[in-house]
């Protein structure tokens, strides 16, 4: 990989895997949900940082689905409307609407303020369609390279997504799977051009669309976890073709007496690994797809490794933290190599080779890189 590749891919990296670190609500449910986000933003922090390592591999959690992102059962029932404030609205304010009639905003705190560090900012999802209010703390709004730098906030039943957006975006159509089609118009809060729109977690989003004055920018397809969460990895100008759909199991097996599985999902947002505690993605354009470097680890219960392996790569060596050695094979999914394999508990540090058809070591590694938190 050439070095302007691997910062590009670096940069898209750490722009999916923007940190939010949630505010548990008081309710026992809400508390686990928020840890599980919580969880998954350091591991994929993680991902960000070890882009320009070792053989390939990104960390990930689980979908207990193998045909990809499909439509929840009967999630088309509901209604969703959003506008931009009008005036005296509060300070801060990105959007506000309704799901099934009843009221939410999301509202962006002055940077600095509320607890938040001086480079970052809360995110307020409030309001009778919440249930339970949320705060988030969130890198400062800033313009990104992509029309849209859309991030997830929230808890079910309703999550909301919000973001920066470059200067020429005029407005931005969002289209669910029950036809709602929600336009986004940009406010400035504290500086940044900002849109939001909130959606029950049943809803699939369909797709997000950027226009200018002049027409239609680029367009962006999410992956949809089963659940409630989008990911926006890549925007496609018009005329533009991303990855071609694909998924499959990539690696199962049980440890210490508990199952463990995980699934690749490819497709038009780049790539999502899924296995223990929920999926992580990747918004790695189709022409960098075959040379992706990513490491890290999962912590859950089994603790899992997934990875995207470089075309070369026949099998994988792992020496177990615990002293034992297992041999991993990649599986193929979509033309793309993948693999997956249960990390067991020890003392000693997990070390990897990877190897050719031939024998040859493509790459190998001291220590692996754990999650950050452990």
């Amino acid at each position: 990989m050439r070095i302007d590749d691997e910062r590009d891919l670096h940069e898209r990296l750490d722009r999916a895997f923007e940190t939010i670190t949630p505010r548990p609500a008081p309710v026992d449910g809400t508390i686990r949900r928020g840890k599980a986000i919580k969880g998954r933003r350091r591991v994929a922090a993680a991902v960000a940082v070890a882009a320009i390592v070792a053989v390939g591999v990104i960390t990930v959690p689980a979908l207990h689905r193998l045909a990809g992102p499909a439509p929840v059962p009967g999630s088309g029932h509901y209604t969703v409307t959003v506008r931009p404030p009008g005036p005296g609205s509060p300070a801060g304010l990105i959007a506000s609407g309704t799901i099934d009639g009843k009221y939410w905003q999301l509202v962006a705190g002055k940077p600095g303020t509320g607890g938040a560090a001086a480079i970052d900012q809360e995110i307020y999802l409030s309001g009778p369609a919440v249930e339970n209010a949320m705060t988030a703390i969130a890198p400062e709004l800033s313009p990104q390279q992509d029309p849209v730098a859309f991030a997830e906030v929230g808890i079910p039943p309703v999550e909301a997504q919000y973001g920066p957006v470059q200067t020429d975006v005029s407005y931005v159509k969002v289209t669910l799977d029950n036809g709602t089609v929600l336009t986004l118009h940009p406010v400035t809060a504290y500086g940044a051009r900002v849109v939001a729109f909130a959606t029950p977690a049943k809803a699939r989003i369909v797709s997000a669309t950027a226009y200018s004055r002049h027409g239609e920018i680029a367009a962006a397809i999410p992956f949809n976890e089963p659940g409630g969460q989008a990911f926006f990895g890549i925007w496609l100008k018009p005329g533009e073709h991303g990855i071609a759909r694909a998924s499959g199991q990539i690696g199962s097996g049980t440890a210490d007496g508990d199952s463990w599985f995980a699934s690749a999902y490819l497709g038009p947002w780049g790539v999502c690994i899924a296995s223990v505690t929920g999926p992580i993605c990747a918004g790695v354009p189709a022409s960098t797809l075959g040379t992706a470097v990513m490491t890290s680890t999962e912590s859950g219960t089994p603790k899992v490794v997934t990875g995207v392996a470089s075309p070369s790569v026949v099998r994988i060596v792992v020496h177990q933290p615990d002293g034992t050695v297992t041999q991993v094979r990649p599986a193929t999914i979509g033309g793309q190599k993948f693999f997956a394999f249960s990390e067991t508990d020890g003392s000693q540090k997990l070390n990897w080779t990877a190897y050719d058809s031939s024998g040859g070591v493509v790459r190998s590694s001291p220590t692996w890189i754990s999650s950050a938190g452990g």
